[in-house]
């Protein structure tokens, strides 16, 4: 934020607290601009919410919506000393678990990013899936699918219809290139599994028993009075049936980097717990 947004902003909200007489300005705390009971907030802790290039209007908008958050925050915080007791209101050792694990976590994550090799190989992927095949159940049916939608007016509508189910190159070829010019949606999944609930969300109606339909059919023609919705199904696996590795990849990268992840951290407890035990930097005190 510009400084001339920054100081409109300030003295179109410091005229509003003045005029009202809402707050009491504390001069050697430089000005402040809430006041709740006898905590004030101040100029000087609202210079960084600014985005850079900010509108005046808007970063007024913006200072209101920030004054307004912190005054809501204090008022909840003054009715909660009041009203928990000392016990309730000790939390020290709850503040402190808090920030050792935080500290704890940064600290592995910084470890983990200096150390972790994100790169898996197809070798690693094909023994993780071979090792782990019963893990990976189709709980949904999955195809591979061309899925066109086209104005059924369209002068090229036709000769489309005729082509989205051949299986035949030059058709192929003649299809991508009439779809990606007139088809107001043209995706082509000949290589790659996807959910067929993804297909069903693009169609204008509900498929009546979709598991069944997809058994029995290869392809859906559906239209809602304007445009044609046109689906072929190259290749189709149901629920139950075990996934195929290509639509598993990406999850199985996912496992074997987490494995590693993990696997860091448990060497570093390790050695960290060594290194100090070999140096007698702590002591078990109990039997």
């Amino acid at each position: 934020m510009n400084n001339t947004s920054f100081k409109l902003a300030l003295i179109a909200i410091l005229f509003i607290f003045l005029y009202t007489g809402c707050i009491n300005p504390k001069k050697e705390n430089g000005e402040p601009i809430a006041r709740v009971y006898d905590k004030y907030l101040y100029i000087s802790e609202v210079e960084d919410i600014f985005p850079e290039s900010i509108s005046p209007a808007d970063s007024i908008q913006l200072l209101m919506a920030y004054t307004d958050r912190w005054v809501k925050k204090q008022l909840l915080l003054n009715k909660a000393e009041k009203n928990l007791s000392e016990g309730q209101k000790n939390v020290s050792s709850q503040i402190e678990d808090y920030r050792s694990s935080l500290l704890i976590f940064k600290y592995e994550q910084e470890f983990i990013r200096q150390r972790l090799d994100t790169i898996v190989s197809d070798e690693e992927v094909d023994l993780f899936y071979n090792e782990n095949a019963s893990n990976f159940i189709l709980n949904e049916s999955i195809v591979k699918a061309l899925f066109i939608k086209i104005r059924l007016d369209d002068p090229l509508y036709e000769k489309i219809k005729s082509l989205y189910k051949s299986s035949k190159e030059d058709d192929i070829k003649t299809l991508d290139n009439l779809a990606y010019q007139v088809a107001i949606k043209y995706d082509f999944f000949n290589d790659k599994w996807i959910p067929f609930s993804r297909i069903l969300r693009e169609l204008p109606e509900p498929l009546n028993n979709a598991e069944r339909y997809l058994l029995y059919n290869k392809s859906i023609e559906m239209n809602d009075g304007t445009h044609a919705y046109l689906i072929s199904f190259r290749e189709t696996m149901h629920q139950g049936q075990q996934a195929p590795i290509g639509f598993e990849k990406k999850n199985i990268q996912s496992i074997i980097i987490n494995k590693r992840k993990q696997r860091l951290i448990t060497n570093l407890e390790s050695k960290i717990y060594t290194d100090a035990k070999n140096h007698n930097h702590f002591n078990i005190l109990v039997n």
